[in-house]
């Protein structure tokens, strides 16, 4: 009896692959014979579930927003279905801890970093890629968006904030934070990482 294989499964195993290239050799050698090669397929079976590196990776861009914003998203259900902290130090760790979910600070996320990075670089000149671009940055403003109606809620914000402004000006210091620590590790390291997101959250609320 012939073996049955999930689709679903092959496609994410090739996205895998796909992720595995461009954090050793970047997204240029992202090609559909050396993701097969990396996967251990046939080029053939590669073409069977994509019909062109276009929609491959489109595909494996989308996997990788999808993965790093659900884990954010799981924070964010805690978050909202607990009791909002009266104490600015530990309303911050409870935001802080969602909004790690969007940084580099173990050897996983440095990789879905890094594919983010090359992918959002790739999508300002590729029209393929810049819908799953912009999909991605609409997730990321969705999941500091809330954690900014939890700050506000709080009543521990400091004057009369403008909420999309708050929210721009995080995700400003998320990406360069991001962005910093996947092009200057040895400059900018997880704990640096962390101790500087805290360090913005605190800034927000009143003394």
């Amino acid at each position: 009896m012939p073996k049955i294989v999930n689709a679903d499964d092959r496609r994410e195993l090739v996205a895998d692959a796909v992720f595995e290239v461009i954090n050793r050799q970047g997204l240029a050698q992202a090609s559909l014979r050396n993701v097969a090669e990396r996967a251990g397929l046939a080029l053939g079976s590669v073409r069977h579930y994509f019909e062109n590196q276009a929609e491959l990776m489109e595909f494996a861009f989308r996997v990788n927003s999808e993965r790093i914003h659900l884990r954010a998203l799981d924070r964010l259900e805690d978050l909202e279905q607990s009791a909002l902290p009266q104490d600015a130090g530990a309303l911050v760790e409870k935001c802080a801890v969602v909004l790690e979910e969007l940084l580099p600070l173990d050897a996983r996320s440095n990789a879905e970093a890094v594919v983010r990075t090359e992918f959002m670089l790739a999508a300002r000149t590729d029209v393929g890629l810049r819908d799953a671009a912009q999909d991605d940055y609409r997730a990321t403003g969705a999941v500091v968006g809330r954690v900014v109606l939890q700050l506000l809620e709080s009543g521990l914000m400091a004057g009369a904030p403008e909420p999309v402004d708050v929210a721009e000006r995080l995700i400003a210091v998320l990406d360069g934070l991001g962005l910093r620590m996947v092009l200057q590790p040895g400059w900018a390291g997880p704990e640096q990482g962390r101790a500087t997101l805290r360090r913005h959250l605190r800034a927000l609320l009143a003394a």
